[in-house]
């Protein structure tokens, strides 16, 4: 991966400007660590009420989406995208 876990976690921060991460100046294994846990939250819809939770990989599709259409560079959207794919085969996995 060309960009460092923390470039990525404030690509991802851009995504979702409305969400509260953390404001705490975070060193590369924690921007690692809380980038990882975000977009498992997401996948599984875990910020939404649980009788409106869509399945991960209707929530992998929307996440895919909004990074396509951002206006990061390509780089970041491809290691973005990597990191998706990356958390939803371990989310599949674990699901077995």
């Amino acid at each position: 991966m060309e960009h460092s876990f923390f470039s990525l976690l404030e690509a991802y921060r851009h995504l979702w400007n409305n969400r509260s991460l953390t404001t705490k100046k975070l060193n590369e294994q924690e921007s690692q660590s809380l980038l990882y846990e975000m977009i498992e939250k997401e996948l599984r819809d875990e910020m939404t009420h649980p009788r409106v939770r869509q399945l991960p990989e209707i929530k992998f599709y929307y996440a895919i989406n909004r990074i396509m259409n951002s206006d990061l560079s390509g780089q970041e959207k491809l290691s973005l995208i990597h990191i998706h794919i990356n958390v939803m085969e371990q989310i599949k996995e674990n699901s077995l």
